[in-house]
Protein backbone atom coordinates (compact mmCIF):
# COMPACT_ATOMS: atom_id res chain seq x y z
CA UNK A 1 0.00 0.00 0.00
CA UNK A 2 2.93 2.31 0.40
CA UNK A 3 4.24 1.77 -2.45
CA UNK A 4 0.93 2.78 -4.25
CA UNK A 5 0.40 5.71 -2.40
CA UNK A 6 4.05 7.23 -2.95
CA UNK A 7 3.86 6.96 -6.78
CA UNK A 8 0.36 8.00 -7.02
CA UNK A 9 1.75 10.99 -3.85
CA UNK A 10 4.64 11.85 -6.50
CA UNK A 11 2.69 11.69 -9.83
CA UNK A 12 -0.55 12.50 -8.34
CA UNK A 13 0.27 16.35 -8.21
CA UNK A 14 -0.29 16.91 -11.58
CA UNK A 15 -3.79 17.19 -12.27
CA UNK A 16 -6.04 17.86 -15.01
CA UNK A 17 -7.70 21.37 -15.85
CA UNK A 18 -11.06 21.81 -14.90
CA UNK A 19 -11.48 23.69 -18.43
CA UNK A 20 -10.07 20.68 -20.46
CA UNK A 21 -12.49 17.69 -21.38
CA UNK A 22 -10.80 14.24 -19.97
CA UNK A 23 -11.79 10.64 -21.55
CA UNK A 24 -15.42 10.10 -22.49
CA UNK A 25 -16.73 8.41 -19.30
CA UNK A 26 -17.18 4.21 -20.47
CA UNK A 27 -16.81 1.84 -18.37
CA UNK A 28 -14.35 -1.26 -16.83
CA UNK A 29 -12.22 -3.36 -19.15
CA UNK A 30 -14.64 -6.78 -19.69
CA UNK A 31 -13.87 -9.45 -17.22
CA UNK A 32 -12.39 -12.38 -17.92
CA UNK A 33 -14.06 -15.45 -16.02
CA UNK A 34 -11.08 -16.78 -15.24
CA UNK A 35 -9.10 -13.83 -14.34
CA UNK A 36 -9.12 -11.35 -11.82
CA UNK A 37 -11.87 -9.21 -11.84
CA UNK A 38 -12.80 -5.30 -12.70
CA UNK A 39 -14.99 -3.33 -10.42
CA UNK A 40 -15.87 0.09 -11.13
CA UNK A 41 -15.67 2.13 -7.72
CA UNK A 42 -15.26 5.57 -6.43
CA UNK A 43 -12.25 7.05 -6.07
CA UNK A 44 -13.05 8.66 -2.76
CA UNK A 45 -13.62 5.16 -1.87
CA UNK A 46 -9.78 4.25 -2.64
CA UNK A 47 -8.86 7.45 -0.44
CA UNK A 48 -10.76 5.92 2.33
CA UNK A 49 -9.36 2.58 1.95
CA UNK A 50 -5.49 4.20 1.81
CA UNK A 51 -5.14 2.83 -1.35
CA UNK A 52 -4.38 6.52 -3.34
CA UNK A 53 -3.95 9.86 -1.11
CA UNK A 54 -7.11 12.49 -1.98
CA UNK A 55 -6.75 14.68 -4.65
CA UNK A 56 -4.78 11.70 -7.09
CA UNK A 57 -6.05 12.98 -10.38
CA UNK A 58 -4.43 10.57 -12.26
CA UNK A 59 -6.84 7.64 -11.64
CA UNK A 60 -10.10 9.99 -12.69
CA UNK A 61 -8.96 11.35 -15.90
CA UNK A 62 -12.74 12.03 -16.83
CA UNK A 63 -13.24 13.66 -13.88
CA UNK A 64 -16.40 11.48 -12.83
CA UNK A 65 -15.52 10.75 -9.27
CA UNK A 66 -15.26 6.84 -10.18
CA UNK A 67 -12.58 4.39 -11.70
CA UNK A 68 -11.50 1.02 -12.23
CA UNK A 69 -10.17 -1.39 -10.14
CA UNK A 70 -8.26 -4.55 -9.98
CA UNK A 71 -7.23 -6.50 -6.79
CA UNK A 72 -4.71 -9.09 -6.83
CA UNK A 73 -6.05 -12.47 -6.25
CA UNK A 74 -5.81 -13.72 -1.83
CA UNK A 75 -7.80 -13.44 1.16
CA UNK A 76 -9.67 -10.11 2.04
CA UNK A 77 -9.69 -6.93 -0.26
CA UNK A 78 -7.34 -5.35 -0.55
CA UNK A 79 -5.05 -8.30 -0.55
CA UNK A 80 -2.07 -6.14 -2.15
CA UNK A 81 -1.41 -3.28 -4.46
CA UNK A 82 -4.63 -2.92 -7.02
CA UNK A 83 -4.40 -2.19 -10.60
CA UNK A 84 -6.23 1.41 -10.70
CA UNK A 85 -7.45 2.83 -14.69
CA UNK A 86 -9.82 4.89 -15.52
CA UNK A 87 -13.32 4.21 -16.53
CA UNK A 88 -12.97 5.52 -19.75
CA UNK A 89 -13.68 2.22 -21.96
CA UNK A 90 -16.07 2.37 -24.83
CA UNK A 91 -19.02 0.07 -23.90
CA UNK A 92 -18.52 -1.71 -27.03
CA UNK A 93 -14.87 -2.36 -26.65
CA UNK A 94 -13.72 -5.77 -25.18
Amino acid sequence: MLLLSGFVGATGVVTASPGLAGPPEGGCPRNNPNANQWEVVTVQSLVDQGLIISGAGVVDLNGNGLTCVMFPPGKGVPAGIPTIRDDTVPPSSP
